[in-house]
């Protein structure tokens, strides 16, 4: 075979020959390529992908590598099809991400190998993603069709070409317009294909500066309040960091990348908290930042990157304590687990996953050991902290921890040993408790490998027994998967002997083999503990321990437990196993002996303790099978006969005969030849027990006794499942060098047991003596009148038992009877010439050919066939027999040995497992002895369920009649239990719905003979979730049931109307789009040929015939349905609640490519007008598509950039010479006929303000021919003639000039593009029918008709695109007095629905086109009408202003010159909405990368045209009479305070983009703020600088802003004269945000830090003690982020300060005197840096704290109390962990401290 991706490890270690991969393959391309010659899509190729995908879920990647490329091809030249087939597309997509979906497959597939073209893909994703057949919000494809395209995409692009990059960045980059809204689907189409595996050359540096520059000019931290348009370049980011590790240098990014983190976090700063709840990043894009950081690691970038990360969580620390929670709490646990998680994958990465030829690590830039170790360190802390969060430590079994500990186990293991005794024994801490439990139990492992820790490992699992209690449960289950991990991974053999062995012996290794002597002791107790908890739920309430150990957990107890479901339900069952297996001969002669005193002599109930005791005892017997039968199975068998015999005296069952017989059946386990010679004992013990049938539940035991039995005689399993491959009775191996070993898959020696003739000659005496009694019996029921119903029903159970776990050795049912082949449009189809429907034939190992065998399932459907009719004509009132035959018919229909969602489960469990106990820095393929065994029986169940599918035969069709009747029964009981059967059978018995969908669609109709029943039964069968999934998209089969579905109303029952509603959504949810006209691209045949040959041309023929075919009746049956549903639309006698059901179904039934009758759109066009809002609703979107989809086709103009005028040096992004045509001036207005037909009108705003694509298309072309009703449609002219008609257009108006909503009438956009699509197919003329009523309700108040009269007149305009001038001319002088009027009525309710109005004539189109309505615009501008006439109008512009973008220079510079008078308006709305109108103005000032100073207005300009207006506040606010201030506040006619008002509105508005010209101007804010004598202003300055303060600044911007707090504080002198103690207290909170803002930013700048550093500490000898008191806190917060980098020299400036000599005779109260000012300021700062560390001690508090404590002992009051109180707090702060505390302090420390914290006592 040729060389294949991947080996086949697994099926190799299974005890038989399994099938060549090479044949299955074959067999599966062959089908596959053949299915799309044939065209056969939907049907072939659909089953051979699945089918593909069991393949591989089997054998792996063990394919061709050559065939696999093919494949990979083949598929995605499906997915890329011109004609987009919706479910092909899908299925397509599956298979597509499925080949390529995992890294081993990409392994071996180069790019030398596949080269995939990008631009197909890119038209499919652009269809399905930005089509305009969504306008409507018409069904288009189904949900889940984006997840699969998107999938397509991310594998795909690693395949794109090396010049691809090129392409898309000419084909997109000019979309980059940020103002724009195109500008979002730009950065979608680059960061979803931009390939980052390509030559760094042709691939990522072509855009890595711009995408790094374009997200950091647009805030992508999210500090500014509107959404960056490239947040979604965050994940590009993170992938080409991923994939170009070491290609990339990101050390002048690092700061910014963490500036960016650390304002995501959200964090309280300051006292204020006035900056909490600001918007910050999407969560995805947060997840991509923190990865970005993990692959930014390598070469010289690792320190920077381990330094920035330090300071951030030493800034962070406090905030994720426990007892600090807020809103920032999940996005710090999102933090710490997200950098936790990426670091062990990359980690991983580097040391397994090499050769992989997409990503190459540099050596210089791997991840040292000291790189890792630094990382651990830095993220312990966090990590615990997380850990021990009573809120958030349950989500998973401490994955954070568990990846450090993977990581450096050296490091954290000895740090966790120390604490685990005393949390795992506390008392008082429950939490404390469970977490200690969850790190123990993730961290056994490396325990076991970590030598210095191992020898723990024992003596804590005996600290975790007494954990184990019923009295707390969540802490049982993890005690108890603790104990689980730890029996799978350390061998429970006593190794103490092998310290007398000769030879030098290391220390710790003799404390390790001492240790195992307490392994029989420990295993003692921890038997006494289950015990215990199984005899606790025997005696009390018998949920607990059924929450632990089996399925009905409450979801209270789920949501309360720290592990998984999965793994806390069987928490018993897996700690037993695990002991079990992994035990000594000598300890399991202890548990067999332990348990055997236990089961005979006590006697439980046997509901919940009955079967936790059995499951226990099934494992000892399954692993230590011979010795544990010689001790039970004789007794067990002797005590059920002898009881038995009791009881049938008696007559009654005893509680201990069902506890026996209970233990008997779980002992049957284990290897089938041991049981051979008790097998005539225990048959004539079930034989016996069967008889007893009076006891239900008894008989229930034994039935499943008869199936165990069966089972085990069946069963191939490992007989050796220890943990260790040398046998536990070698007493001179160490078995404790083995503790947490793993192994490679292809080492692991397995001894199986497979069962042999002798076992299957006892499987057939068992069918013999049992199933063929049980028919006979079950035959004799139907003849002999006498036969008791119990014998009947334990004969029903037995026969199910039989069939049920024999039934992978029976042939399916049918084998000799004819296939049924579905009928297509009533004619049959030759299947023989079409691709064949089969399954994989894999082995399985067992086989046994017999007579009893080959007939058993076909004789047991014949007895359930006999036995039904029976039941049917004379006890049809017998529920409980009905349900059993359901049950039973569905096991001999479908049933092979398995059950699917126990192996899901299993699954599950194994993932989960491994994922706990893997460690794949041990070796990437080594893996846990235990784990890989569970892993070969999954594979076995795999190949078992490859086995899936069965031919719908003759015979199926008779017994599934069966139930099929059962399913319409009159009894609820009987109908649910069919159904779920049916569902069952007809999921695997191939074409069964083609023939039972019709059948069961006859009992829709409205017949005498269908009953109630019958019809809710119906109803529900087609509910059904596989029946309803597989109707829906055909329809050939639609066509038969929605129509009659939706005329099935002759029952008013609400169960009836509830079901058929249900049925209709499920209906609408899994509809996919049809696709009439099946097409195979040539491209996909010639692959197909290449991958397994060409078929004969008469098979290709005849298979495309069937298609071709299929195609026209689908078609047929598309239109009929739609036909039969308009007629029930149409129908007098359909109600209103069906009228609104089939008009749904239509609505979704409308596609681009059906039939558009002239009965559907009368139809619809009538129901525009219905009384109904539900279906005018719905008539709206069907017409309006139908509308949309008349419209005429206009051809594109193809512009040459090359023509245009020479853009010379610089950017060519922004203004620049080649795009200035398109501005709006008052010189290029096309004002006339001639200069609007010459006019290029460039109408999406996009186009040229970034580079200029390769062609520009514009769409100018005029339709002269508008009117002409000749080229109308047959279409055209219903709508036409419908729209004339006077009495509809005024029930229309009348209609939709209603209220929608009460008090929120909102425009439509839906009604919007109907009106728009209107008149755009018909002119004008088609609008004068609507105009009187317009111009009506623009005169009016009412608001539902104001919102009316906006949405048609901005849609008139919108359709007015490709009018001839003179209807143009026509319509604006018709609707610009109309909008003036409007004006002049609108009203506060609808101002809003104008701006709408106004902003969607204008959206997307040249402002050339709007001369008219910009002039009347600007001629309202600040009339003087009325106040609310000014703020309207303003509003308005301003919407028009937004929408004309960078096209307005002109207008927005006069604008901006009539704005500068009115900036001192009087009145405060006027203000706030001129403050918007100058953010309009002056948004093009943005600093988007590379982008040219634009001409627009600029912020700068317009600060130096409003500084001059303040220059009356200079000498008042920074003079020192802040009485001034005050009067100044009180003066309402001051002009420059409202001025400031007006532009801190300005500020409030357009934060995002500060640039340095407005921080003079931030000074003035800081100085007002204090005001409180005018609280507009006041409120006004506090809100500018909670929002200022936040700005994640440029670095041309800190300076500036450092500048700012300086001119407050500071005036000509150095010291604090300035500005009052107010301010100034202000502006050091401001510098105090601002620099933890940009804490990154300004950190990189020595000179500023420095500064910032110097205007702190001269604040400290500030007269006001509340200036002080501020800067303390500010340099205690700052030294804490290591701003200032050497903290240890500015502690000893800070103690110098606080040792400043008082001037002799300085009294205690005294505070005026220079050198208490600056004691108090050193005093207060020692005090500010220790409350910044409420929950830690660093080195350096210890003596901080000792030199505080002097103070207390001084005269001065205030120094006195300001120690006293940060005592106060750290005594309350640390009070938790003091006992870990104070062993940082020395013993005099200690003694200082408590003087220092104990309150003085009177009787002292």
């Amino acid at each position: 075979m040729e060389k294949s991706v991947n080996h086949d490890k697994w099926n190799k270690l299974l005890p038989y020959e399994t099938d060549a991969p090479e044949k299955v393959f074959a067999d599966i391309k062959k089908n596959i390529a053949f299915s799309v010659q044939q065209k056969d899509l939907t049907r072939g190729l659909k089953f051979w992908s699945d089918q593909l995908s069991t393949y591989i879920k089997i054998y792996g990647y063990q394919v061709p590598t050559s065939d696999m490329v093919t494949l990979v091809k083949l598929y995605y030249s499906l997915v890329v099809q011109e004609d987009i087939n919706i479910p092909v597309v899908g299925c397509a997509g599956r298979a597509f991400t499925l080949l390529l979906g995992r890294q081993k497959a990409k392994k071996m597939i180069t790019r030398d190998d596949l080269v995939l073209d990008w631009r197909p893909l890119y038209k499919t994703f652009k269809e399905i993603f930005h089509g305009k057949d969504r306008v409507y919000n018409l069904k288009v494809g189904y949900p889940q069709l984006e997840s699969v395209i998107r999938h397509v995409v991310g594998h795909a692009r690693d395949y794109f070409s090396e010049e691809s990059t090129a392409e898309m960045l000419a084909e997109w980059e000019p979309l980059l317009c940020p103002p724009d809204s195109m500008c979002h689907r730009g950065t979608t189409y680059l960061s979803c294909f931009l390939p980052v595996t390509v030559q760094p050359d042709t691939g990522f540096r072509l855009w890595l500066d711009m995408v790094l520059g374009l997200v950091k000019s647009t805030s992508i931290a999210g500090s500014g309040h509107k959404k960056s348009p490239f947040q979604s370049f965050g994940a590009l980011l993170r992938r080409v960091a991923k994939f170009n590790v070491g290609q990339i240098d990101w050390a002048p990014h690092v700061p910014w990348v963490f500036n960016v983190l650390l304002l995501d976090f959200n964090l309280p700063v300051g006292e204020s908290h006035t900056f909490a709840g600001l918007p910050t990043g999407g969560s995805s894009l947060f997840s991509s930042k923190i990865e970005l950081v993990v692959w930014m690691l390598g070469g010289d970038c690792t320190d920077i990157v381990l330094e920035h990360l330090e300071i951030l969580t030493k800034t962070y620390i406090s905030y994720i304590h426990p007892s600090n929670k807020g809103k920032w709490t999940m996005k710090l646990v999102g933090f710490v687990n997200i950098i936790c998680e990426t670091f062990l994958k990359r980690v991983e990465m580097e040391k397994l996953e090499q050769g992989y030829w997409f990503r190459k690590v540099p050596d210089s830039h791997r991840l040292s050991e000291e790189t890792i170790d630094r990382f651990v360190k830095i993220m312990l802390p966090s990590v615990k902290l997380v850990m021990f969060n009573v809120l958030y430590s349950s989500n998973g079994l401490q994955h954070d921890f568990h990846c450090l500990v993977r990581l450096a186990p050296h490091i954290v293991l000895p740090d966790f040993t120390d604490h685990a005794y005393q949390s795992i024994e506390s008392v008082v801490e429950p939490q404390r408790v469970t977490t200690a439990l969850c790190s123990f139990a993730v961290s056994l492992r490396a325990m076991c490998l970590h030598e210095p820790s191992r020898q723990h490992v024992i003596p804590l699992l005996q600290t975790l027994l007494p954990t184990i209690s019923s009295n707390d449960l969540n802490k049982s289950w993890i005690a108890l998967l603790a104990f689980s991990f730890a029996f799978t991974m350390i061998p429970v053999v006593d190794c103490s002997h092998l310290v007398d062995l000769p030879g030098k012996k290391r220390k710790d290794v003799e404390r390790v083999w001492r240790s195992t002597a307490q392994f029989k002791d420990m295993v003692a107790v921890f038997l006494d503990k289950l015990l215990g908890l199984i005899e606790v739920s025997a005696m009390e309430d018998t949920g607990n321990l059924n929450s632990i150990s089996h399925k009905n957990r409450t979801s209270k107890s789920l949501k309360a437990s720290s592990i998984p479901d999965y793994l806390a339900e069987g928490s018993i069952y897996m700690s037993f196993d695990s002991l079990v297996r992994n035990s000594s001969d000598e300890i399991r002669e202890l548990i067999l002996d332990k348990m055997f005193r236990y089961i005979s002599t006590t006697t439980l109930e046997v509901k919940i303790a009955g079967k936790t005791m059995g499951d226990a005892l099934s494992n000892l017997s399954n692993i230590y099978t011979e010795k544990t039968l010689k001790k039970f199975l004789p007794h067990l068998i002797r005590e059920c006969t002898m009881l038995l015999e009791e009881e049938t005296e008696s007559g009654e069952t005893s509680q201990e005969l069902l506890w026996n017989f209970t233990m008997f059946r779980s002992v049957l386990r284990g290897r089938g030849d041991l049981f051979l010679p008790y097998l005539e004992q225990i048959c004539t013990l079930l034989e016996s027990t069967l008889q007893f049938y009076n006891s239900r539940q008894l008989i229930t035991v034994a039935v499943k006794a008869v199936s165990d039995l069966l089972h085990l005689l069946l069963k191939i399993k490992p007989t050796d499942c220890q943990s260790c491959q040398v046998p536990y009775t070698d007493k001179t191996f160490d078995f404790t060098s083995t503790w947490g070993l793993g192994m490679e898959v292809q080492d692991v020696r397995i001894d199986w047991y497979v069962p042999g003739q002798e076992e299957y000659c006892a499987m057939l005496t068992i069918i013999e003596r049992f199933g063929v009694t049980a028919m006979t019996k079950l035959r004799q029921y139907v003849t002999e009148e006498n036969t008791c119903k119990e014998e009947f029903h334990v004969q029903l159970k037995v026969l199910r038992a039989i069939t049920k776990t024999a039934g992978h050795m029976m042939p399916m049912l049918g084998g000799d009877s004819e296939v049924m082949v579905p009928k297509y449009g009533g004619e049959e189809v030759e299947e023989s010439v079409r691709v064949p429907i089969v399954n994989l034939h894999l082995q399985t190992g067992l086989k046994c050919e017999s007579d009893l065998l080959s007939t058993f399932r076909a004789r047991a459907a014949d007895t359930v066939k006999i036995v039904y009719d029976y039941q049917a004509s004379k006890m049809a009132d017998d529920v409980k027999s009905a349900e059993m035959l359901c049950l039973l018919l569905e096991d001999v229909l479908t049933y092979k040995g398995y059950d699917n969602q126990k192996m899901k489960k299993e699954h599950t469990k194994y993932k989960s497992v491994k994922q706990l106990l893997d460690n794949r820095l041990l070796g990437p393929k080594k893996q846990l002895r235990m784990v890989v065994i569970h892993r070969l029986l999954l594979q076995q169940q795999y190949r078992q369920h490859a086995q899936l599918f069965t031919p719908y035969t003759a015979a199926h069709h008779t017994y599934t009649q069966c139930l099929v009747d059962m399913s319409l029964s009159k009894y609820t009981a009987v109908r649910k239990t069919a159904q779920h059967c049916l569902k069952k059978c007809l999921s695997v018995m191939l074409n069964s719905r083609w023939f039972f969908i019709p059948q069961i669609t006859k009992f829709l109709e409205p017949r005498e003979d269908v009953s109630h029943e019958e019809l809710k039964g119906a109803i529900f069968c087609l509910r059904l979730p596989r029946i309803t999934g597989y109707f829906a998209p055909q329809p050939m089969l639609l066509c038969q049931v929605m129509p009659a579905l939706c005329a099935a109303q002759h029952s008013e029952k609400d169960s009836i109307i509830n079901s058929i509603e249900h049925l209709t959504d499920n209906v609408i949810d899994e509809y996919r789009t049809c696709s009439f006209n099946t097409i195979v691209s040539e491209e996909a045949v010639i692959l197909a040929e290449q991958l397994a040959g060409k078929m004969s041309a008469d098979l290709i023929k005849a298979g495309q015939d069937i298609a071709k075919l299929k195609d026209d009746l689908n078609r047929k049956s598309f239109d009929l349905c739609i036909e039969r549903l308009l007629e029930i639309l149409k129908s007098d006698k359909t109600t209103w609640r069906f009228l609104d059901l089939t008009v749904d179904v239509v609505r979704t039934m409308v596609q681009r490519d059906m039939t558009f009758s002239e009965d559907l759109v009368q139809t619809f066009l009538s129901f525009l007008t219905h009384d109904s809002i539900g279906l005018r609703m719905i008539s709206f979107r069907v017409v309006g598509y139908i509308i949309y989809l008349q419209r005429r086709q206009y051809k594109d103009t193809i512009l040459d950039p090359t023509t245009f005028p020479a853009d010379g040096e610089g950017s060519l992004v922004g203004e620049r010479p080649s795009n200035l045509w398109m501005q709006y001036r008052a010189d290029n207005i096309p004002d006339t006929e001639e200069k609007y037909n010459e006019c290029i009108f460039v109408d999406k705003p996009h186009t040229g303000y970034n580079k200029w694509a390769q062609q520009v298309r514009v769409c100018i072309e005029i339709d002269r021919d508008l009117d002409n009703e000749e080229r109308y449609s047959s279409t055209d002219k219903i709508i036409v003639s419908r729209f004339k008609d006077e009495d509809f257009v005024k029930r229309f108006v009348e209609l939709y000039s209603l209220e929608d909503n009460k008090g929120a009438e909102k425009v439509d956009i839906i009604r919007r593009h109907f009106y728009r699509d209107l008149f755009r197919n018909y002119g004008w003329s088609l609008f004068k029918l609507f105009l009187p009523k317009v111009e009506e309700f623009v005169e009016g108040n009412v608001e539902s008709q104001h919102r009316f009269a906006a949405e048609l007149l901005s849609s008139v305009t919108r359709g007015s695109k490709h009018w001839p001038f003179k209807d143009i001319e026509l319509m604006w002088e018709t609707i610009l007095p109309l909008i003036m009027k409007a004006m002049l009525h609108v009203s506060s309710e609808t101002i809003n629905l104008w701006a709408v109005c106004i902003s969607s004539i204008v959206e997307d189109r040249d402002p050339r086109r709007f001369s008219r309505l910009v002039t009347m615009a600007t001629e309202e501008f600040l009339s003087g009408r009325t106040i609310f006439h000014d703020t309207s109008n303003l509003f308005l512009l301003e919407t028009i202003v937004a929408q004309f973008e960078w096209k307005y220079a002109e207008g927005l510079h006069q604008l901006m010159d009539k704005i500068i008078p009115n900036l001192n308006n009087s009145y405060k709305n006027v203000r706030d909405k001129i403050g918007h109108m100058i953010e309009r103005c002056t948004a093009h000032d943005h600093m988007m990368f590379n982008c040219r100073p634009t001409i627009n207005p600029r912020k700068a300009d317009f600060m130096a045209k409003v500084m001059p207006l303040l220059s009356t506040l200079d000498e008042t606010l920074f003079g020192a009479d802040w009485v001034l201030v005050n009067k100044l506040s009180i003066n309402d006619d001051n002009d420059a305070i409202k001025v400031v008002k007006t532009v801190i509105s300005w500020l409030l508005y357009s934060h995002a983009h500060l640039v340095p010209s407005v921080f003079p101007f931030l000074s003035y804010i800081i100085a007002l703020e204090p005001s409180e004598a005018d609280p507009d202003l006041k409120h006004l300055c506090t809100r500018a600088l909670s929002v200022l303060s936040r700005e994640s600044l440029t670095e041309s911007s800190l300076e500036p802003a450092v500048a700012t707090v300086k001119r407050v504080v500071y005036n000509s002198d150095e010291r604090a004269v300035g500005a009052t103690w107010k301010a100034k207290c202000t502006a050091l909170v401001y510098l105090q945000v601002v620099t933890f803002s940009n804490l990154y930013l300004i950190r990189a700048l020595p000179d500023l830090v420095a500064e910032i550093k110097s205007l702190l500490f001269s604040c400290l000898s500030s007269p006001h003690v509340e200036v002080r008191q501020v800067a303390g806190q500010t340099i205690g917060g700052l030294m804490k982020t290591d701003l200032f980098r050497d903290n240890e020299e500015i502690l000893q400036e800070l103690k110098k300060m606080a040792l400043t000599k008082l001037p002799a005779g300085t009294k205690p109260s005294q505070t005026d005197t220079k050198e208490i000012w600056e004691r108090h300021g050193g005093v207060k700062s020692l005090c500010a840096l220790v409350e910044c560390y409420p929950y830690s001690i660093p080195s350096w508090m210890p003596d901080i704290i000792v030199f505080l404590a002097q103070f207390t002992r001084r005269a001065n009051v205030m120094i006195n109390n300001e120690v006293k109180k940060c005592m106060s707090n750290f005594k309350r702060t640390h009070l938790d962990s003091w006992e870990e505390h104070k062993t940082l302090f020395s013993e005099d420390q200690l003694i200082v401290l408590q003087d220092l914290l104990v309150s003085p006592n009177y009787y002292a």
